[in-house]
């Protein structure tokens, strides 16, 4: 919490286990075997398509978790839910999260997270998939910041979380293949009550 109300970003790594990323990573295999994975979409309504020049990463929504991984990764993003709105009264009501995988020489070009169905993003997160992630693999995060642009490796167990509208970021290219969980934490609709 200190980190997000102060710089506005932080990298955690260790942040839920070993037995977490195999799960996750298996979670992850099983969509893909049963089709659920769809090349990723940039911009909104009529101008919403795939545009792998901009964005080379194939996605699988997570409506709702799938098992007892799923469910317990869930309840520790929960909390952090909880704890934000508690320390930075940030009304965060709901959670969207979706599995990302980008082939070997694929990124994502700089941009802020932004919903093209114009919903409130306050925090990005990001949970990497990749055990042994070597130096020279690429497929870092680079976050813009006033100090300069900080690059954090898609290393396994390790959670970025920082604010949605504050930073632009990419994806830099990797050697092979790259997996995340991604999504964002969204703001209470205004003029709700609770």
């Amino acid at each position: 919490m200190d980190a997000l109300a102060g710089p506005g970003y932080v990298a955690i790594p260790n942040y839920a286990g070993a037995q977490t990323v195999l799960g996750l990573r298996s979670a992850r295999d099983r969509r893909q075997r049963l089709g659920q994975f769809r090349p990723a979409a940039v911009g909104g309504g009529i101008n919403r398509a795939a545009r792998p020049n901009i964005r080379g990463d194939s996605i699988a929504w997570v409506d709702h978790p799938v098992g007892e991984v799923e469910t317990s990764f869930f309840a520790r993003l929960e909390q952090l839910r909880v704890a934000s709105n508690r320390s930075l009264m940030a009304g965060l009501e709901s959670l969207e999260m979706h599995f990302a995988s980008f082939p070997s020489g694929s990124g994502y070009a700089r941009h802020i997270d932004q919903s093209p169905m114009g919903v409130d993003r306050v925090l990005s997160v990001i949970y990497y998939l990749n055990p042994d992630w070597q130096l020279g693999d690429g497929g870092e995060l680079a976050i813009d910041t006033t100090d300069g642009t900080v690059l954090i490796k898609p290393i396994a167990d390790t959670l970025v979380v920082f604010l949605s509208e504050k930073f632009a970021h990419q994806v830099l290219p990797a050697v092979r293949e790259r997996h995340s969980m991604a999504g964002w934490f969204l703001r209470r609709p205004m003029g709700r009550l609770g």
